[in-house]
């Protein structure tokens, strides 16, 4: 009994994590910045490539952020949602369980552009200032298992990933504690903790001092995530966990105090373009996305990808230029009947003219790829399939299919009759008289008379 339910918890809770061929991707500061980033997350040839961005519990605007979804959808951008609170006393609020549910219900009561849901589990929680001013790692352990059993109770599509934690940081309570020490403690207070995440965000930056070379190793290089890694096998961890490498990259000259950045950008840009290559080989590594494309003020100005005015440092088109991949993320393909029409009247071996609008519910836009809708019918029906056109329509728009059809008489055939197609409820048609020559819709007496006065105003049926 005890295997079965582990067994039934596995394929509820884990779920097998689709490899990346794609990447590249950028860190966002703020959900508009879609709109230009995407020339770049999926430029030279690239396709579904990646975004992490902050949400933060005083920032839930519905339709800000269902724009931002929908954007990602029609850019092909995969999300990685980073769960943030809000600015408190000079630190970050410490989250509570309120905090996740409030989070965890906005976020599922948007239409996300794909299957898989990213979620990052918030922020460098070894820097007390991010964690509401204490080091509080089982707080944070039992906080993290929470909002996995949470998002997952809501949608088992969600994959939730660890904080990022700073990898330089000093064991220096109480204001910062050493990686090593974080996972230490998780380990030793709930290591059931790895078994309710999906991945681990790193912070694999060139430390210490943002000046390491693209050649360096170990906890403080760029390579910091494969430390990560071995430390948790090495804790006792057999689960091989994928990577999302949500934070790196190089200080540049350019900003507001030059004495910030260390390196020109064209040195910044040829060394993130070399370390790309070499994440790219790693088939661990799902994501990356370099901090930050759009924040050309302190503290972030040289980090920056744009400047003041929002141009691309020239300097950074090697890195647009580098050749991409494509990523070919799930989508759900959902829809519904909202009208459907077929003469009051249907006349048996005579060919009659219908029409049907239908929904698009799911996450797939309809005419980027072929979408048709095959028959559904009882054997004496011909009826035609329903495809889109060129056409692309989008999640909660509707499209209206004109078809054809035709009641075939078949020879001792004496069951009902349906019209239909794939994954739609089908539709009664029934015979006026036993000989089954004429047929109507079954329906009741007020909606025949409904049907067919809407049919003449439309002029369906001249008078």
């Amino acid at each position: 009994m005890f295997l079965v339910f582990v067994l039934i918890f596995t394929l509820i809770f884990s779920r097998p994590i689709l490899a990346s061929d794609n990447i590249f991707g950028l860190h966002l500061t703020q959900p508009q910045d879609i709109n230009s980033a995407h020339l770049i997350i999926n430029s030279s040839n690239g396709d579904w490539g990646w975004t992490t961005i902050v949400i933060r519990t005083d920032q839930l605007d519905r339709q800000t952020w269902q724009d931002f979804f929908d954007n990602c959808r029609k850019y092909h951008i995969i999300p990685i949602i980073r769960l943030s609170t809000k600015s408190e006393n000079e630190n970050w609020k410490q989250p509570d369980e309120s905090d996740i549910d409030n989070l965890a219900n906005f976020l599922d009561s948007l239409n996300w552009p794909n299957e898989e849901r990213h979620i990052i589990l918030f922020n460098e929680i070894n820097h007390a200032s991010e964690w509401g001013g204490e080091l509080n790692i089982k707080k944070y352990v039992d906080l993290s298992i929470y909002a996995s059993k949470k998002f997952k109770s809501l949608n088992p599509d969600y994959l939730i990933l660890s904080s990022g934690l700073d990898l330089a940081a000093p064991n220096d309570p109480p204001k910062f504690m050493s990686a090593d020490n974080v996972y230490k403690e998780i380990y030793s207070y709930k290591p059931e903790y790895f078994d309710n995440i999906d991945g681990i965000a790193s912070h694999s930056y060139p430390n210490h001092g943002f000046v390491g070379l693209p050649s360096d190793t170990g906890q403080h290089s760029v390579r910091g995530y494969q430390w990560e890694l071995d430390f948790i096998k090495n804790l006792g961890i057999s689960k091989d966990f994928p990577i999302y490498i949500t934070e790196t990259g190089w200080p540049h000259h350019e900003g507001c105090d030059k004495k910030n950045g260390f390196y020109t950008s064209v040195t910044t840009a040829n060394f993130l373009k070399i370390t790309l290559d070499m994440w790219a080989k790693d088939k661990r590594v799902q994501a990356v996305t370099p901090f930050i494309y759009n924040y050309p003020n302190t503290p972030f100005d040289h980090f920056s990808w744009v400047d003041k005015d929002e141009k691309l440092y020239t300097e950074y088109q090697q890195i647009v230029d580098m050749p991409k991949n494509k990523n070919t993320p799930i989508q759900t393909t959902k829809y519904e009947i909202t009208k459907m029409y077929v003469p009051f009247i249907i006349f048996n071996d005579t060919q009659q003219e219908g029409y049907i609008t239908i929904k698009n519910t799911g996450q797939s836009i309809w005419g980027e790829t072929k979408f048709c809708l095959q028959p559904n019918s009882t054997p004496n029906v011909t009826i035609d399939s329903l495809c889109t056109d060129d056409n692309k329509i989008l999640p909660n728009q509707e499209k209206t299919f004109n078809f054809k059809f035709k009641i075939n008489k078949l020879a001792n055939y004496q069951k009902e009759t349906y019209i239909g197609w794939q994954n739609l409820s089908t539709f009664e048609i029934a015979p006026f008289d036993k000989n089954a020559t004429i047929y109507h819709p079954k329906i009741n007496f007020l909606d025949r008379i409904t049907s067919f006065w809407k049919a003449v105003f439309s002029g369906k049926i001249p008078l």
